[in-house]
């Protein structure tokens, strides 16, 4: 058998695996389409500190929200293709404990204890592949595909003077005291955050309540494969500077309430 031969086998035979993936099972179920709406509460990823300074500097987040629209085209039974967008926003801080004296002209005993909190907003665009496992009146929906998504409004804490030191000691976001222009301790962020590819995952309960309104409950992951956004942090502490940075994270894992409305019918999904 040549080489041609052997080629154009090939392709009739992914012909064939491809045609057989859009039609079964098409005597059973034809194309049905939804759109959906959807809350989710997120748990964020902390994100990372990269510190080379004697100050101890943490991280913590705090529960967040996201919503979704979003319009699936079931091709069979089994699969389908979604698309949609999304609108979010997260929340997280950060803390610094250093020793008093280190900052400025302070002398004697007492501790730096600083937090600030932060937020920021985004906008995505999904694109995922759909897989259904049906049941009687319900199903379990698996989905998985890439999120484009570009983050606004870096919002940092405003500038002030930790309440817990005296008038002489440490600023943050300011000028240092003396002689330097360097503020004690900054972190800067830039306005908008670059576009960036996310994956995204997800398993829910699918459960029909009338002929054209569905419900699912789930959970879903989104993975980021770079930061949303890189800081510069500053630290201006026993007469040295020290750079570093905080760098927040577009990992999540949500919990999915969504509303699915079917738009198109031509013919049963199933029997109930």
């Amino acid at each position: 058998m040549n080489v041609v031969l052997m080629c154009r086998l090939r392709k009739q035979f992914y012909l064939l695996a491809l045609l057989g993936f859009f039609s079964y099972p098409l005597g059973e179920a034809v194309a049905q389409t939804y759109i959906g709406i959807r809350i989710t509460p997120t748990l964020n990823a902390l994100p990372k500190v990269f510190n080379n300074s004697p100050a101890n500097i943490s991280t913590g987040t705090s529960t967040a929200i996201e919503a979704g629209l979003d319009y699936t085209l079931m091709l069979n039974r089994n699969w389908g293709l979604s698309a949609g967008t999304d609108f979010g926003g997260s929340n997280w801080s950060y803390n610094l404990k250093a020793p008093l004296a280190s900052f400025g002209i302070a002398s004697g005993p007492g501790e730096v204890n600083m937090s600030r909190f932060h937020n920021y907003l985004y906008n995505s665009g999904t694109l995922n592949a759909v897989y259904k496992i049906p049941a009687k009146a319900s199903d379990i929906r698996l989905f998985a595909g890439p999120t484009f998504r570009i983050h606004h409004s870096q919002r940092v804490g405003s500038s002030r003077r930790n309440p817990d030191t005296n008038p002489y000691s440490m600023y943050a976001n300011d000028p240092g005291t003396g002689t330097s222009d360097t503020p004690d301790f900054s972190v800067v962020y830039p306005d908008n955050g670059p576009l960036l590819a996310i994956m995204s995952a997800g398993i829910g309960y699918e459960r029909r309540v009338s002929q054209k309104l569905d419900v699912l409950l789930g959970v879903r992951a989104n993975i980021g494969l770079h930061s949303t956004a890189k800081s510069i942090m500053t630290i201006n502490m026993n007469n040295q500077l020290y750079q570093g940075s905080i760098n927040t994270s577009s990992n999540y894992v949500g919990f999915d309430v969504a509303f699915r409305f079917k738009t198109l019918a031509k013919g049963s999904r199933r029997k109930s």
